[in-house]
This record gives C-alpha cells, sequence and structure tokens, in this order.
C-alpha cells in the first residue's frame, strides 16, 4: 500500500507543478524559457504515469518438478537446435500453470518497434518475466537465423517441447511446415 501512496504522491505532485506552471504562462506576457521548460517535462511526466497500469498479483504456481541440463539436452536432441545451455538444474512446471502465467504476463502488450524492441526484444522479456517473477527457468529464448525470428521455446515436465510467440501469447507445437524453421536455430535454456 505504501508504494501506492508514493505513486499518487508523485502523480498529484507532478500536477500541481503542470497547474501551477500554466497559472504562470496564463497570466505572463513574456514567457519564461525555464517555466516552459518545467510545464512540458510535467505535462510528459504525467503522460507517462497515465499509461502505467496496476499489473495484478502473480498466479501462485504449483506442481514445480526439477531436472537437470541432461535431461533438456535429451528433449531437445531431436530438433537439431544448437543449444547453449544457461543453467545446470531447470525448475519447471505443467502447461495448466504455464498459460496462467502467460494469462498473467504482459509483454505482449508492448508496442513492437522495429530494430529498438522487436521479436528478440519480446522473447528475452517473456523469459526475464518468468525467471524473475516465478522461479521457473523452462523458458528458452530461440534465435532463428533461417526463419528471420526469434520467439520462445517451452520444456513441460512430461518432456513435452511447445514453442511460444510473445508478441501474441501463442502456445503451439512444432510442425516443419511452419514458419519458425528451428533447425539449426540457437536456444539459449
Amino acid at each position: 500500500m505504501s508504494n501506492w501512496c508514493n505513486f499518487l504522491g508523485t502523480l498529484s505532485g507532478y500536477k500541481q507543478l503542470y497547474e501551477k506552471c500554466s497559472q504562470n504562462l496564463s497570466g505572463c506576457h513574456i514567457r519564461s524559457w525555464e517555466l516552459e521548460k518545467a510545464l512540458i517535462e510535467a505535462e510528459e511526466t504525467i503522460r507517462q504515469l497515465e499509461l502505467l497500469t496496476p499489473r495484478p498479483v502473480p498466479p501462485k504456481i504449483t506442481n514445480i518438478g526439477e531436472v537437470d541440463s541432461s535431461w533438456i539436452d535429451a528433449k531437445l536432441a531431436p530438433l537439431e537446435v544448437i543449444r547453449f545451455p544457461l543453467d545446470g538444474k531447470y525448475r519447471l512446471t505443467d502447461k495448466t500453470n504455464f498459460l496462467n502465467i502467460v494469462a498473467w504476463d504482459w509483454v505482449d502488450s508492448i508496442a513492437y518497434q522495429k530494430d529498438i524492441y522487436d521479436c528478440e526484444n519480446f522473447a528475452i522479456s517473456f523469459k526475464a518475466h518468468v525467471d524473475y517473477y516465478f522461479g521457473l527457468n523452462q523458458v528458452g529464448i530461440v534465435i532463428d537465423y533461417q526463419a528471420g525470428h526469434a520467439y520462445n521455446l517451452v520444456i513441460f515436465p512430461d518432456g513435452k517441447v511447445m514453442l511460444f510467440e510473445p508478441q501474441s501469447d501463442q502456445l503451439f507445437f512444432w510442425e516443419e511446415d511452419m514458419v519458425y524453421i528451428l533447425k539449426d536455430a540457437f536456444v539459449l535454456i
């Protein structure tokens, strides 16, 4: 509750600064560049704060299993990907819990910006959210140069491997005739 109150205090503080600057500017024939700059900054801060939406509490995740890196290697072997292992032990949850994570996560709501925040940024952000908020490292980052795309790969405790498109929240099994080529792709997991 304290953080929410601080947020509201910050918001109202900027609103007061904005109103004060507006009053001072409207009553003067000569505009002060410092006052004008403060007004522009206050307007932008208010705009940015209004874009923030409170995030719901992350869902509680149950049915967490643990496997080692060699288990991950065995599950990825049929896909012919080049794996860069990131951990020695992996914490995984089932598909039902994973779909709750997908429903909670907001990466898909971020605006795509070519060369600034594009496919690899979505994949990295989604993996980071799952790692950070849930303590699960079952999500990998796929760099698929043949497809010219980046996305996520998810391994479940039952050994199933699925692909995840973080820009649209689509979870699916890989098939050979897809735009997701996957062969010789680099996977960080």
